[in-house]
């Protein structure tokens, strides 16, 4: 639903990323008002382990609030299956990863693709979002409202850390994406590829039970659900980013390991 409308000028650093590296690529996702900013720490390092990394800006991110009110999940998945697309030109096997509504996203495109090798979904909203939803049933709801995370110490436990977010949210398209949410949630039976969930313990945005209800409900018996006891919502910015980096490592690598056959002399 994305308008034909100029578009406002990119924030610095808000820009998409691209790496080219082996025959397995990763599309990185990143949320709502984020940016692909908000997990280059987790694309570097797998860039640097030489898979072919892509990390696209989703659409109406990275410029105003007004541009991202103006789209919805129609112009958001659709940015991630173009991205899919180009990965698919050269590589052999490809794994999603996402953070937020990005964690989401990747959830919907494994029940779309079922050649997928794996998921990985962080700190996605599957479960209602009360306090939210309470929002956009006010008939005298304003067009956008401060985002949580305006908030120090809401995104990241650790003070220092942040990304490149817009620090308010437009709720014509928030409400767009909770019905994207509600729909993801009933088909999580269809997601049938492998899938490492990360939460963290202390995220006030996304309560940590999405993780135990997704490990329930995905159709896949190949599924884990790993706990970040230090972090809070953006947990590719926060304490535990450098064991994500790791589990997400070790999960690609075990989906993409070629068995070995013993051979008798």
């Amino acid at each position: 639903m994305e308008e034909a409308r100029k578009m406002a000028a990119l924030m610095p650093g808000a820009g998409g990323y691209f790496f080219e590296g082996g025959e397995v690529g990763c599309l990185i996702l990143h949320g709502f008002t984020g940016t692909p900013q908000n997990v280059r720490p987790l694309a570097d390092y797998l860039a640097r382990r030489g898979y072919t990394i892509s990390v696209p800006r989703i659409a109406g991110h990275g410029t105003s609030v007004e541009d991202l009110d103006a789209t919805g999940p129609e112009d958001w998945l659709g940015t991630a299956e173009k991205a899919l697309a180009t990965l698919r030109e050269s590589c052999r096997g490809i794994v999603v990863a996402g953070i937020s509504l990005g964690g989401t996203y990747a959830l919907e495109l494994a029940r779309r693709h079922r050649d997928l090798l794996g998921i990985v979904v962080m700190a996605a909203p599957i479960l209602d979002l009360p306090a939210l939803e309470q929002v956009l049933r006010d008939p005298n709801r304003p067009k956008a409202i401060p985002a949580p995370w305006a908030n120090v110490g809401v995104l990241t436990s650790e003070m220092a850390s942040g990304g490149i977010t817009y620090l308010e949210m437009p709720l014509a398209a928030l409400e767009r994406g909770l019905e994207l949410v509600r729909r993801v949630r009933d088909g999580l039976s269809e997601v049938r590829c492998p899938t490492l969930l990360i939460y963290g313990d202390h995220d006030s945005i996304v309560d940590k039970a999405n993780g135990p209800y997704a490990l329930e409900h995905v159709g896949t018996s190949d599924k884990w659900l790993l706990a970040l006891a230090d972090s809070a919502h953006e947990v590719t910015l926060d304490y535990d980013r450098e064991r994500i980096m790791v589990e997400v490592f070790d999960f690609i690598r075990r989906l993409t390991e070629v068995p070995t056959v013993a051979t008798s002399s």
